[in-house]
């Protein structure tokens, strides 16, 4: 029976199981065979909130983890289909490579290695060895043996695709699950978020990328907790490096052979046997194999990948025959290579005689697969060889490399395709037979395209509902792609690297993976500084200028985007252009020009137009129409935004669709119209759910949460911007932890944690006048005048509302400007300048309606203050100044404002004691 689909349309990932699973470092299939589940995939389809187990697999998870129902999460009684599910935070790492097979020996290397890693003073340890050895399976072993020391956790980071030093840093980050906003770094972003980990981490092929070792030590000079177990051919030359070298597996003496019954304990043999019974499971030692076993074990030298490649042989082969082979191949080919030293002679003579014995077809496909610096599937194969080699049969030959061992199956959780390999060391001896036989720059640049053409399949499909499939598709495949890319550059093919950038930028872009999009965004502007101009270089130089501006370097920012707005104007490329005019407006509005950036604006919703692309069209809107509500013309952004949703909702790009709504959202609390601002939030936030894109689920918890303070649910509200505060803090993005932070003072001063509240504003402050985030110090200085005030610093009140009136205006920020105004009325009816306060009132009124800024507590002390103010000087004078201050200039209010006198009644700056929080509140 299949499980029940109740919750598939919305479903919510099950981290309370996912977590007791890795908790005792057990895979989907190990969970799957211990409760009696055909499929591995269907407890990750539990996890994932695809399906829910039925009863009787709810009792075996129960039983299997010692857990409740409601502990494992499987208890959904106690929670709506549309509660949030908070994912637990600091969880354990265990990324590990599975082994299907026993391991075999190495006790005493094991055993070291461990007591090494315990060891306070050794930070890093080098497992050395040539290829071949047995360095990763040591490594994974060590690190489960030493599973209960490193309390955070341990990750196993492959470098076997990566040749630039660059990528190391990134590779960690992503395999940490360490997003990137580019706000810091990666180095110190790295350096912040492991500083107290007591964390293994396994760099696994570093003899390729040890330009990278200094950046390496550097993290651990940071990080006191943590240790790295390296794999390497080569020495790092660290410092804080302690070596240990691999040895070979042990070996009999060929003159003193044991007896049978003993000869497993040496280790070569004992792997030997292991992998014939991997195709024979009844094999035993006869008393006639001991010799040819161990010669052919002693021919190998111990090496475990030599002796499993022969192992394989054994279906053709018998062992007398398969060690004649040996002795024949090794012989011969020694002399080839004395050069090298004699285990890697071996090994390469134990490829090479591997190759040899293949059939033409199948070496043919071997040294071209070679290409592949990552794993591919079945249909990858076939694709990319469908015109190279029509005559060979893609199936039964992949099978013949299977079977003796040159590719290798890689687990792939949750995913029906199957995916293969290569070890480095076989990769690299195909490679080799490749430029042999005169065929690799021809392999390559096949290679480079075939993942070119691979980019411009998935480009619509990234704006499409199947976004998700396509944004996994390529993720399986970034190896495959960072080396294609790397070989259009090496090779100068400007044209095809412009065109393969420009997809693959915004690939790395909706994955987060800021850093890498940046190290190759700049390699390709280079290498196309001097060709001709042209569609591609303004789309990249596009791409390039969002990210700078992302990144908040705004001179580079403003540089490349406009050199893509001109280029593209030239080349008539409109719908670049309406991109490239909206991100250089928001580079000037940053810039304090808001006036250029609102034509900037225009001119981006005009080009669009003419483009006749609805997808360009319903950005611009949105981008003019955000602009707008940050000037406080709500009426416009509202029609803006009215338009550009309805483009939005005929187009398949939920990410945009969702994306768009979260703008509607603060236009609609903006208009009052808070019912149909929390329908808007709803949609946009069921959207970013089925698309499973934490950027796009965090703008929809801003919406949320948004909504839920302008309807007063405090505690709601609280809840929502600290799950958005968890996911700034996984991308690091710096700018929305300080504002998330600052939304929950907001809301801890409304419930009369003023401690808390001051707190942090008093750090938040200088991080963003260092940024020079003008929006946010005037959100911070409003919270912090509303704090002076209550505690009956009126003078300091005052000073923060006019610095925030001051920058208000400069800036355009009508919300920011009408919250000043009304903080500074306040500290004028302090000292009974209530007619100067009214005159700033109904100045504000006319820009904004009161419950267009402020959430309930808020406005609850603003009709307080209005009310009071009526009393004061009666209801006459209340309606003329009132009326006169609507027709106020922005400059009469500025100078109207810097009039007010604080010194007048002495007496009446202290607030009292007992007086309610929500009279004096105005943040």
């Amino acid at each position: 029976m299949r499980e029940s689909n109740d919750h598939k349309k919305q479903a919510t990932p099950n981290y309370r199981l996912k977590a007791e699973r890795e908790r005792r470092g057990w895979t989907h299939k190990d969970v799957a065979e211990r409760i009696g589940v055909p499929d591995p995939h269907t407890v990750g389809r539990w996890e994932r909130g695809a399906n829910v187990p039925r009863n009787i697999y709810q009792q075996a998870l129960q039983e299997l983890f010692g857990k409740s129902a409601e502990d494992l999460g499987l208890d959904k009684t106690s929670s709506s289909g549309n509660e949030l599910t908070t994912e637990p935070t600091e969880q354990p790492v265990w990324e590990l490579p599975h082994s299907f097979t026993p391991f075999i020996g190495r006790e005493q290397d094991v055993a070291e290695l461990c007591a090494l890693l315990r060891r306070k003073d050794i930070r890093l340890v080098t497992l050395l060895g040539p290829g071949g050895i047995g360095k990763t399976r040591l490594s994974v072993q060590v690190a489960n043996e030493v599973r209960s020391y490193f309390t955070d956790g341990s990750c196993f980071v492959s470098l076997s695709s990566i040749t630039d030093a660059a990528l190391v840093l990134p590779s960690i980050a992503q395999h940490l699950g360490i997003h990137e906003n580019g706000s810091q770094r990666i180095l110190e972003r790295l350096k912040q978020l492991l500083k107290n980990k007591h964390l293994l981490l396994i760099l696994d092929n570093f003899e390729q990328v040890v330009e990278a070792a200094p950046a390496i030590e550097d993290l651990l000079g940071q990080c006191p907790h943590l240790k790295v177990l390296v794999t390497s051919r080569a020495v790092l030359h660290l410092y804080v490096e302690q070596q240990f070298s691999i040895k070979p597996l042990t070996l009999p003496d060929l003159q003193h052979l044991p007896p049978v019954e003993e000869l497993e304990r040496y280790e070569s043999i004992a792997l030997f046997v292991q992998r014939i019974k991997a195709v024979f499971s009844n094999f035993k030692i006869g008393a006639n194999d001991v010799g040819p076993i161990a010669e052919i074990c002693v021919h190998l030298d111990g090496l475990p990948l030599a002796i499993e490649l022969a192992a394989a042989r054994i279906k053709l082969l018998p062992l007398p025959s398969l060690l004649a082979r040996l002795r024949k191949q090794l012989d011969i080919l020694k002399s080839d290579l004395r050069t090298l030293p004699d285990r890697q002679q071996t090994l390469y003579n134990t490829m090479k005689w591997s190759y040899d014995l293949l059939n033409q077809q199948e070496q043919w496909l071997f040294r071209h697969l070679a290409v592949f610096a990552g794993s591919f599937t079945l249909e990858a194969i076939e694709a990319f060889f469908s015109t190279t080699a029509p005559d060979i049969d893609i199936l039964n030959t992949t099978a013949a490399l299977l079977d003796n061992s040159l590719l290798q199956h890689v687990e792939q959780d949750g995913n029906a395709k199957l995916r293969y390999t290569m070890l480095e060391t076989i990769r690299e001896y195909g490679l080799y037979c490749l430029q042999r036989m005169g065929e690799l720059t021809q392999s390559q640049h096949a290679y480079a395209l075939h993942y070119l053409d691979l980019l411009e399949k998935a480009e619509p499909h990234l704006k499409g509902e199947q976004q998700v499939v396509w944004l996994e598709t390529l993720e399986q495949e970034k190896e495959n792609l960072r080396a294609a890319l790397g070989w259009l550059i090496e090779h100068k093919e400007v044209e095809f690297a412009l065109r393969f950038m420009e997809i693959f930028g915004k690939f790395c872009g909706l994955s987060g993976y800021w850093s890498e999009e940046q190290h190759w965004l700049t390699g390709v502007l280079e290498l196309s500084s001097h060709s001709p101009a042209s569609i591609m270089r303004a789309r990249v130089l596009r791409r390039a200028g969002h990210l700078a501006y992302r990144l908040r370097d705004l001179p580079r920012a403003h540089l490349l985007l406009e050199e893509s707005a001109t280029l593209s104007q030239t080349l008539e490329d409109l719908q670049n252009l309406a991109g490239a005019l909206s991100d250089l407006a928001w580079v000037y509005y940053r810039q304090k020009v808001p006036g250029k950036a609102e034509e900037l604006l225009q001119e981006s919703v005009e080009a669009a137009k003419k483009s006749e692309d609805k997808w360009a069209l319903a950005n611009a809107l949105e981008s003019y129409g955000r602009l707008m509500y940050n000037q406080g013309n709500t009426l416009e952004a509202q029609r803006l935004l009215q338009e550009s949703v309805t483009l939005a909702r005929q187009l398949p790009d939920k990410e945009a669709r969702a994306r768009i709504l979260t703008t509607f959202v603060s236009i609609e609390i903006a208009s009052c119209n808070i019912d149909f601002a929390e329908k808007l939030a709803q949609e946009s936030f069921k959207l970013a759910q089925q698309l499973e894109l934490k950027p796009i689920l965090a703008l929809a918890l801003d919406s949320l949460g948004n909504v839920a303070l302008f309807q007063g649910s405090y505690e709601k509200a609280k809840a929502l911007f600290t799950r958005r505060l968890y996911l700034a803090r996984e991308f690091n993005d710096t700018s929305t932890m300080i504002t998330k932070q600052l939304n929950l003072a907001d809301v801890a001063f409304a419930q009369g944690s003023l401690t808390q509240a001051s707190e942090i504003v008093k750090q938040s402050l200088p991080s963003l006048r260092e940024q020079g985030d003008n929006p946010n110090i005037a959100l911070a200085l409003l919270l912090q005048g509303a704090l002076h005030h209550v505690q009956g610093e009126i003078q300091s009140a005052y000073q923060a509302y006019l610095e925030v009136l001051q920058l208000s205006i400069t800036i355009g920020n009508t919300r920011a400007l009408c919250g000043s105004l009304v903080g500074i009325a306040r500290t004028a009816i302090e000292t009974a300048q209530y007619r100067q306060a009214m005159l700033l009132l109904g100045f504000a009124e006319a820009q904004l309606l009161p419950c267009a800024y402020m959430h309930p507590a808020q406005y609850k002390a603003y009709t307080q203050m209005v009310e009071n103010i009526r009393a004061q000087i009666g209801n006459e004078a209340f309606t003329a100044t009132r009326a006169e201050g609507r027709t106020k200039m922005h400059a009469d209010i500025l100078t109207l404002a810097k009039s007010i006198k604080l010194s007048a009644h002495p007496s009446s700056l202290q607030a009292p004691s007992d007086q309610p929080l929500s009279e004096t509140y105005q943040p």
